[in-house]
């Protein structure tokens, strides 16, 4: 099921000219993870990080490591715009029911997830994402690395997840819209899956999502497949 190949490919063309720094993961390497979503007042605030967070799903090989595109942590001085992309490799199965369910389990994953000084703010009707760094997290180091290799780790708490590559972007030239515009068809991907996948009968012809089974290549087939299967 790589019904989100094209946006991996959109992905990489919107940020493959901009400069950027590789760091392997390691599972050791990770921050600390509080296991609760810790309220960061604006009185202990370095700044703040506004942009997309999503995740791309994909049976296609990737490696396991972080990407920065821009700045880290300890080099931002005030609030700026970001974005979070997750490439994550499952297992290649045929069987698309599965694969559905890996795909909401590593969705599950951004909202489960605790950065100690690193306050996310998502919602899951919503591709937005917003973080608040805090200024004792800054003076203890805190980095895109460690986060990375933190969200890494979570991710492959799944056993099906066989690589995770986690993109942070901080550079003033990125084309955050752009991006915004790919999590939005990401999110529009997944509805038109959970509507399919959770037999939702619906006439195609007046459909909203008609045109992203349209444009995404297997989804008519999967849409037919599972309507006849019922």
């Amino acid at each position: 099921m790589d019904f989100f190949n094209s946006l991996i490919e959109n992905t990489n063309e919107l940020l493959g000219a901009l400069p950027r720094k590789s760091l392997p993961y390691n599972k050791n390497n990770d921050w600390a993870d509080l296991g609760y979503n810790q309220v960061i007042l604006q009185r202990d605030t370095a700044f703040e990080l506004g942009g997309t967070g999503f995740n791309l799903v994909t049976s296609n090989e990737i490696n396991d490591e972080i990407i920065i595109i821009g700045k880290d942590l300890s080099e931002i001085k005030t609030d700026c715009k970001f974005a979070r992309i997750s490439l994550v490799q499952i297992e290649d199965t045929a069987d698309e029911q599965k694969a559905y369910n890996l795909i909401r389990k590593i969705e599950y994953v951004k909202y489960h997830y605790f950065p100690d000084g690193y306050m996310i703010r998502t919602s899951s009707r919503s591709h937005k994402e917003a973080v608040r760094v805090s200024k004792n997290a800054i003076k203890n180091g805190i980095s895109f690395e460690r986060v990375g290799n933190l969200l890494i780790n979570k991710y492959k708490e799944i056993p099906a997840v066989k690589s995770v590559k986690v993109i942070f972007v901080t550079d003033e030239n990125a084309d955050y819209n752009a991006l915004s515009t790919l999590a939005q068809k990401n999110n529009q991907i997944t509805e038109t899956l959970n509507h399919i996948m959770n037999n939702v009968n619906f006439d195609c012809s007046t459909c909203n999502l008609k045109p992203i089974c349209d444009e995404v290549e297997g989804m008519k087939e999967l849409h037919f497949k599972t309507s006849m299967g019922k």
